[in-house]
């Protein structure tokens, strides 16, 4: 068949998509992925032995939401993302926002001359925290990238990045059931940290795995 028959055949009374069926695909992708992901925290590094006492404060809600946001504007760019010819700027500016909030907030902490600085950036957990993040993203990334080749993606490098920014957030969110951390500046550097990380991974495997 010529290239031309091919494309008639193709476009001969295509199927309408259905409304909602990208974010449906989607759905599920991250449902079962955030479901591995926890039972893959819950097989290894379990939850914080003290999780409804810090629920109790704000610390840990400041820390889910500032991932939480990073996730939902994820999956915002993910949608644009696996579709062609979608505007994926709006929510790539609007990522700034979260960062910018845990970095006001950071810098506010460490601000008095009191504040021991060095504790507060480092914590206990520096060292391991991004590299939990990213090894507790791994189901998520199955997920999500399952998604995305049911879609339409076509800048592959861009949807993949995505797609790692989106497991990244999620894992994130689920690592804050166990991290034990609460201050703003560790949050801000570590937790960010291991975000950027699948990102990157996310954006490294975009072009050989998303290829349709």
């Amino acid at each position: 068949m010529r290239t031309d028959e091919l494309i008639a055949a193709l476009s001969d009374n295509p199927a309408p998509v259905r409304p909602g069926a990208v974010m449906r695909t989607l759905a599920v992708g991250l449902a079962l992925g955030a479901a591995g992901t926890f039972l893959l925290m819950m097989t290894t590094i379990g939850m914080r032995h003290d999780l409804m006492a810090a629920m109790a404060g704000g610390a840990f809600w400041m820390k889910f939401s500032y991932t939480l946001v990073l996730a939902l504007l994820a999956l915002w760019l993910v949608e644009r993302a696996g579709r062609p010819g979608t505007d994926t700027m709006r929510p790539a500016r609007m990522l700034v926002l979260p960062l910018l909030a845990i970095a006001a907030l950071a810098v506010v902490q460490l601000a008095p001359e009191s504040a021991d600085r060095h504790a507060m950036m480092m914590g206990r957990s520096a060292m391991a925290c991004p590299w939990l993040i990213a090894g507790l993203a791994l189901p998520l990334f199955v997920g999500v990238f399952w998604a995305m080749r049911q879609l339409a993606p076509t800048r592959l490098t861009l949807a993949g990045a995505a797609a790692g920014l989106l497991a990244g957030s999620v894992s994130a969110s689920i690592y804050a059931f166990h991290c034990q951390e609460s201050a703003a500046p560790f949050i801000a550097i570590w937790y960010t940290a291991g975000i950027l990380l699948t990102t990157a991974v996310g954006a490294l495997l975009g072009r050989p795995f998303l290829r349709w």
